[in-house]
């Protein structure tokens, strides 16, 4: 079982890797058959994987969509197999100028620290405007 400083030092990892667009190392800490959903107003995200679907082809398909920059942890609660993270990042379509959102995710972890699942929660109107700008 994944220790709470495992589970924090991959979700930092892979944060890092999101904001360096490093889309293998975000690969990397994904079980088999793992799955990345984004929670919101759906009929906004025509174009942003909500999922929930295949964690590999939706962080592609993100990094793709939008850079992230200054990602930083505001709070990170552990029990078990699962992490609740509080974060914020400065989210850029390449065009516009940046705009900091503050999101909600829910990370779980199979007994290797692999995360198995995650559970996005985000403004998701300011995301359909970025990536429709």
């Amino acid at each position: 079982m994944p220790t709470r400083e495992d589970m924090i030092a991959t979700i930092d990892r892979a944060f890092a890797a999101r904001a360096a667009g490093d889309v293998e190392v975000m690969n990397a800490i994904w079980a088999e058959g793992a799955t990345y959903a984004m929670e919101g107003a759906e009929e906004l995200m025509t174009r942003y994987p909500t999922g929930p679907g295949d964690a590999h082809a939706a962080i592609e398909r993100l990094a793709d969509l939008l850079e992230a920059a200054d990602i930083r942890r505001v709070d990170t609660i552990v029990e078990g197999h699962r992490a609740a993270v509080l974060w914020r990042a400065n989210f850029s379509n390449g065009r516009d100028a940046p705009r900091t959102l503050q999101l909600f995710s829910r990370w779980e972890f199979d007994d290797a620290g692999r995360v198995t699942a995650m559970h996005e929660y985000a403004d998701t109107a300011t995301i359909a405007a970025l990536i429709a700008g």
